[in-house]
């Protein structure tokens, strides 16, 4: 359990802030059981290298398009965990800080969908979203949902129903450009933010950290909250070290308890 001092000490920045955003990561979902991608012998490309997959592969955009079937197929297990997650209490102690008014938007490298079940309703999706698929042919964009259920029942990839071709969930896959709008958005949210609050993420690569790092040199305060060491800690006001699903909700019933806001 972090240190109660640390958990005050972020409570009164967050309560202080004008404009505070939250950067969200795969270890915001881990507790609900959804693996995340880079962590030694528990990470999805670790599972699939010792499945015998070339790790720097399976997770591209190429490899989609040569093979669409054994993509599906090694995204199954992840697929069958994201469906049958549910939020945890980190996701539901940031939606109750929008709700305060004190996190403005949720920044996420995620795709699961689970902060919004938890409620939030300014979520930008960074990485994309399994909320939809899009035709790889004509482009028709459909829920994707109902066609995970039947590739989870029949195990034969998703088509197009107007002209057949493959439906790709419309996750970000190496190789591909972040999304355009969700990016935009994401740097305006940045540009305003005072405070970002930074949770479940090493913050070990990618180009979505590129907006950490842009709130970082205009000045805004770093809350960084993860189980291991990040690349900003040394820069950060406060770094709290434990489990998101534990030190989130403690910060929310501080704040609770003070009557802030």
């Amino acid at each position: 359990m972090a240190e109660a001092s640390l958990i005050q000490d972020a409570t009164k920045l967050l309560a202080d802030s004008r404009a505070a955003v939250a950067f969200t990561g795969a270890g915001l979902s881990t507790p609900s059981g959804i693996p995340d991608f880079r962590s030694p012998e528990t990470g999805l490309w670790a599972r699939l290298e010792a499945a015998g997959a070339d790790e720097t592969q399976a997770g591209t955009i190429q490899a989609f398009g040569r093979d669409p079937q054994t993509f599906y197929e090694r995204m199954k297990p992840l697929f069958q965990k994201i469906v049958s997650a549910e939020p945890n209490p980190a996701h539901y102690a940031l939606a109750e800080l929008e709700a305060k008014g004190i996190i403005q938007v949720v920044i996420t490298q995620n795709a699961d969908m689970l902060q919004q079940r938890a409620g939030s309703k300014n979520v930008i999706e960074v990485h994309g979203s399994l909320a939809e698929a899009t035709c790889i042919q004509c482009y028709k964009i459909t829920p994707f949902r109902p066609l995970l259920d039947q590739f989870l029942s029949d195990g034969i990839v998703p088509r197009c129903k107007e002209c057949g071709g493959v439906m790709k969930p419309n996750i970000i896959l190496t190789g591909e450009q972040l999304p355009v709008q969700a990016i935009l958005a994401a740097k305006q949210a940045i540009r305003r933010a005072d405070l970002l609050l930074i949770a479940g993420t090493s913050l070990a690569g990618g180009p979505a950290t590129a907006l950490v790092d842009s709130a970082y040199l205009q000045g805004s305060k770093l809350i960084l909250v993860n189980q291991t060491p990040t690349l900003l800690d040394n820069v950060a006001e406060i770094v709290i070290r434990d489990d998101v699903s534990i030190a989130l909700p403690a910060v929310v019933k501080v704040l609770q308890r003070k009557g802030e806001r």
